[in-house]
């Protein structure tokens, strides 16, 4: 079986192609949020380029959140077509544990922290000791502040978020805070579709008609109808 994994869930997109042999080809380039501008491109240049046509692939995987909402949905309908036109199963990944596989054997817990805006973060905790990162406790969104006052423990942080809040983790946690590089991007379009190939092969998929985000927090879509329109300086949705 050979994979299509995807990311688009971060400014950085992210395409790659897995088989029996493990990783057939990568590619991550960051493009802000032109996300659908480059995706099929990038799939098709990617094809090609390793001798392959959409007809060869088993299944696709894809990075569902969180992460920019509107990436994101990007990232999940372009996978969804392919899924839904080829008849080839769908699997979903975190957005946050394919942070995490990026560092395994890690001595500490891997924390990836991805900048939500309206000063939280979508936070992920992983024990990466093993094969695969083991989530510690459930992904979420909230207050920087508020994940440190419950996390007095050392840990690797890693991503926009933790570049952002360096210093008030510094503050919180001392010498037992340790950072990946700045420049190491979130998630990995490889091990989207690594991963995405063994739990393919495990039947561990989902149904390409009702797969959805995972947010983590509603849109502001659904906010403002809610609550009332934002005001003129909200951020971005992500």
């Amino acid at each position: 079986m050979i994979v299509l994994g995807i990311d688009t869930a971060t400014p950085g997109l992210g395409v790659a192609l897995a088989g029996p042999d493990g990783l057939i080809a990568e590619t991550t380039v960051q493009v802000g949020l032109r996300h659908s501008q480059g995706l099929l491109p990038t799939v098709d240049w990617m094809l090609r380029t390793a001798g392959l046509g959409v007809g060869d692939l088993g299944a696709v995987a894809v990075t569902i959140g969180p992460g920019s909402f509107t990436a994101v949905r990007i990232g999940l309908n372009t996978a969804k077509g392919i899924c839904m036109g080829r008849g080839i199963p769908l699997v979903g990944i975190s957005t946050l544990a394919a942070a995490a596989g990026r560092f395994p054997c890690a001595p500490w817990p891997v924390v990836p922290w991805l900048d939500a805006k309206k000063r939280e973060v979508y936070a992920g905790c992983y024990d990466t000791a093993g094969r695969r990162p083991i989530a510690i406790e459930p992904d979420a969104v909230v207050a920087p502040e508020e994940w440190l006052a419950a996390h007095p423990g050392p840990a690797l942080f890693l991503g926009d978020g933790a570049a952002i809040y360096r210093e008030l983790i510094i503050g919180r946690v001392g010498e037992r805070a340790h950072f990946a590089p700045e420049w190491t991007p979130m998630a990995s379009s490889a091990i989207v579709a690594i991963w995405g190939r063994e739990r393919a092969l495990a039947g561990d998929v989902l149904d390409p008609d009702s797969a959805a985000p995972a947010y983590l927090r509603r849109p502001q879509a659904l906010e403002s109808l809610l609550h009332g329109p934002p005001s003129a300086h909200q951020p971005e949705e992500r």
